[in-house]
């Protein structure tokens, strides 16, 4: 009598898997995911490197964030001519506090305010620079002596729509913190609104106390044909001030803090 063949439930036959088929495929499956993996793995290494030459051309080009901390006194600003400003929507004026024989502030440390200010006036005319519509002018590029009224006479030359006067401040009381902005006393020009804009946005970028706004009598702000402000970025006669304002990050985000400023105010020119 002829064997019957096992069936399932259903009248099926039953199919024996055969346990060495199933290894073998299994271990082709890993090697092909492996394999896809490797590649993957390569394409997008690819992809870093391809992005990191370009990180470094870019740098190349137009330069990365530059440790401040130092200041050389040959060149202490590098910002190139951009040719004549009548192609250009604004003119920025940025003065830089002191230089030369007048020094500004000095620290016990032996910083210099006048070093100081055109390290962060390096960095926020950097920054305006990159705008297309905007054309900067400075004060001064190297370590040079300059009075208030030739600051004002050379803004007023180059037609400028705005001067911003960047200065730090110290006094006998070492615990004397915060930036402050100050405007033309009297001025009915919109200096005292770039003055509370330019405030407002340096007061969100960096931890230092707002003192706010404040009408004064500064030379520097006198005789002025555009909104003209003064700010003192902290106090270096607080250590622990002092030790902020030297750092190159914390410099570059109070540049920052005036940069945005000042392009909020150009935008409310229209």
């Amino acid at each position: 009598m002829a064997r019957q063949n096992k069936k399932g439930k259903h009248g099926k036959k039953r199919t024996r898997i055969n346990k060495r088929k199933l290894i073998l495929l299994t271990v082709g499956i890993l090697i092909v995911v492996f394999g896809l993996f490797k590649v993957l793995q390569t394409v997008f290494s690819g992809i870093s490197v391809a992005k990191d030459n370009v990180g470094s051309l870019i740098t190349a080009v137009f330069g990365a964030g530059e440790d401040t901390s130092k200041v050389n006194k040959e060149k202490q600003f590098d910002l190139e001519e951009e040719g004549t400003t009548e192609k250009k929507k604004y003119v920025v004026y940025i003065d830089v506090g002191h230089g030369g024989t007048d020094a500004g502030y000095k620290t016990n440390n032996g910083a210099l305010e006048k070093d100081l200010d055109l390290q962060i006036s390096k960095l926020v005319s950097s920054r305006l620079s990159s705008q297309g519509d905007i054309s900067v002018v400075v004060s001064r590029n190297t370590d040079t002596t300059l009075s208030n009224s030739e600051r004002v006479e050379d803004a007023n030359k180059q037609n400028a729509d705005i001067f911003v006067s960047i200065h730090m401040t110290g006094n006998e009381d070492n615990n004397a913190e915060g930036v402050q902005t100050f405007y033309r006393v009297g001025a009915n020009d919109a200096s005292d609104e770039l003055a509370t804009l330019i405030q407002k946005s340096v007061s969100a970028y960096v931890d230092l106390k707002d003192r706010g706004v404040t009408p004064f009598t500064f030379d520097v702000l006198q005789g002025n044909n555009m909104p003209a402000i003064l700010i003192q970025c902290g106090f270096l006669s607080n250590p622990k001030e002092e030790k902020k304002l030297m750092n190159p990050e914390f410099q570059k985000d109070l540049a920052e803090g005036i940069y945005q400023g000042i392009l909020s105010f150009l935008d409310t020119q229209g």
